[in-house]
């Protein structure tokens, strides 16, 4: 993101309405798996941190109880996705498994008269004459009962977590992405929703979920996190799952086919670099440049986000954007390599943007 950021670095004003969360509680359910709050909270703590370094990386430096929270969260975001990953279309009855569990808690947390909030992103269920999935398996899931509690706890909303869904079910019956404005959205539906969902976790006062303008950014920092993922893994899309996310207007105006996609695809065997088309190359860096436009919007809301998740949050949008220059760095080869920042380059980032928080907000 730039160093430029809009309003204000100072605390918020004492009259702000702050967000004040209760402690976890376990999850009454009879479907919950034979694991203790604790032992739930470390599987999903134990995901993240195989699965997504940089995000572990930058939101670990979170309080405890936001962290524990945050991992909750992407343990049930990483299921959805690795079930369509591994599955694909067979994978459909167990996301409306999952949309049935998470209706299901919803339901029950709002019987109780609890503070979850429904509202927030303009989200539509474009299917609504299907009948509602009930749940059976995703309770008996080990990160479950963290998931719950942490809903609970911070007042995550459930359209995110629908949105998710929906783009989980995108893949799932998946066909090549046409146009810009179709990659946006699919964009998203799978990672903006990550932001819609993470944003009671991580703000400063619950009212600004009311916010569009806020709400909005939140989703365009996912919606850039997701095509920086689109640009590092086009080879391994297209080589195990068959997918190409470039939006087909842009493929063809650049004068590039699927089928020079795949054949750079395959599987190196020499120690040699494959070269890169330069038509492939300008179109990269077109949509990096949509891409670094998306990252920008949610700084100019960085006081809306609780002081201890403001640094964390800066980190995760950075060490992700630094990805696009690992694909530089290694020649725009993401077709056999899996363009990663080093473990240096991250402490960098790390360790600058600590410094720079610190003088701006004296945190």
């Amino acid at each position: 993101m730039s160093d430029g950021q809009g309003g204000s670095h100072s605390n918020a004003a004492s009259d702000t309405k702050k967000l004040v969360t209760p402690a976890f509680s376990e999850p009454h359910d009879s479907h919950s798996p034979s694991v203790s709050l604790e032992q739930s909270f470390k599987a999903a703590c134990s995901i993240m941190q195989t699965e997504a370094v940089s995000f572990y990386q930058a939101f670990r430096g979170l309080p405890e109880d936001r962290f524990k929270a945050v991992a909750a969260v992407y343990a049930f975001c990483r299921y959805a996705d690795d079930l369509v990953d591994e599955g694909g279309s067979a994978a459909l009855p167990q996301l409306d498994d999952l949309e049935g569990s998470v209706r299901s808690l919803f339901e029950q947390t709002r019987s109780r008269d609890t503070r979850i909030s429904t509202a927030g992103s303009d989200f539509h269920d474009n299917d609504s004459r299907r009948q509602k999935p009930k749940a059976t398996m995703a309770p008996t899931l080990p990160w479950w009962p963290a998931f719950v509690a942490s809903i609970r706890r911070f007042g995550v909303q459930e359209q995110g977590l629908l949105m998710q869904i929906q783009g989980q079910r995108m893949d799932a019956d998946f066909h090549d992405i046409e146009t810009t404005a179709e990659l946006i959205e699919y964009s998203r539906l799978v990672a903006g929703s990550v932001g819609i969902v993470l944003v009671p976790i991580l703000v400063n006062d619950m009212n600004d979920i009311h916010d569009l303008g806020f709400m909005q950014a939140c989703e365009e920092l996912g919606i850039a996190m997701q095509i920086t993922n689109i640009l590092r893994d086009v080879g391994e899309d297209i080589r195990k799952r068959n997918r190409v996310y470039i939006p087909h207007d842009l493929l063809e105006a650049h004068g590039i086919t699927r089928n020079l996609l795949s054949s750079l695809a395959q599987e190196n065997v020499s120690a040699q670099r494959i070269v890169i088309p330069e038509a492939f190359v300008s179109l990269w860096e077109r949509l990096a440049t949509l891409a670094d436009r998306c990252y920008l919007p949610y700084e100019r809301h960085i006081d809306s986000f609780h002081k201890s998740a403001r640094v964390p949050l800066i980190t995760a949008a950075k060490l992700y954007q630094a990805i696009e220059q690992a694909v530089r760095d290694q020649s725009y080869d993401c077709f056999t390599r899996r363009c990663y920042t080093s473990k240096a380059t991250r402490l960098r980032i790390v360790t600058q943007i600590q410094l720079r928080e610190k003088a701006l907000w004296k945190i």
